[in-house]
C-alpha cells in the first residue's frame, strides 16, 4: 500500500515527451501540465488564482497508452505515488547564472478530464428530457430476446 496520494488536474502546456521501451527500461511519456494553485491573497485584500507547472511522467503500458491519447492542450486528470524535487542552474537573457527548481510527480493513472464541473445533489443524475424512449413509455429496462424462435 502506496502511503502518497496525489491528484491533479491541469492542461498539458507542451508537447509531450515519449521515450520507448528498450530492452533495460520500461516506456516513459511526459508531459508538464498547467495546474491551477490555490486563490492567493495579494497586499491590496484582492485575491488571485496562480498557475503552477508540474511533470508528470508515467512508465509502461500506461505511457504508451498516454502517448497514444494525449496532446497538446488537452485536459488531463493525474493521480500519483511521488513527487520529486529538483534543481538546476541556467542562464538568463543577461547570461548570467540563476538557480531554477521544478517538481516531477511520477502517475500511477492518466484520464482526459472532459468536464471538470462539481456534483450536486440536487441536479438531477439523468435529465428527464433525455431519458430514453423505451424506460420514458414504462417498459422494464431488461433487454427482450426474440419474440419467437428461429426456424430450423
Amino acid at each position: 500500500m502506496l502511503d502518497i496520494h496525489i491528484s491533479l488536474t491541469g492542461r498539458i502546456a507542451y508537447d509531450p515527451r515519449f521515450f520507448a521501451s528498450d530492452h533495460e527500461a520500461p516506456a516513459m511519456w511526459s508531459a508538464v501540465l498547467e495546474v491551477n494553485g490555490p486563490p492567493t491573497p495579494r497586499r491590496d485584500g484582492s485575491t488571485y488564482v496562480p498557475t503552477r507547472q508540474m511533470e508528470v511522467v508515467v512508465y509502461g503500458v500506461a505511457a504508451i497508452r498516454a502517448h497514444e491519447s494525449y496532446r497538446k492542450g488537452h485536459l488531463v486528470m493525474a493521480r500519483g505515488c511521488d513527487l520529486i524535487p529538483r534543481t538546476y542552474e541556467t542562464k538568463n537573457r543577461e547570461g548570467k547564472p540563476v538557480v531554477r527548481a521544478a517538481v516531477k510527480m511520477i502517475a500511477t493513472d492518466l484520464g482526459l478530464a472532459t468536464r471538470y464541473s462539481p456534483v450536486r445533489e440536487e441536479q438531477a443524475a439523468w435529465p428527464v428530457a433525455a431519458a430514453p424512449r423505451r424506460l420514458a413509455d414504462g417498459a422494464s429496462a431488461a433487454v427482450d430476446g426474440p419474440a419467437t424462435p428461429l426456424a430450423a
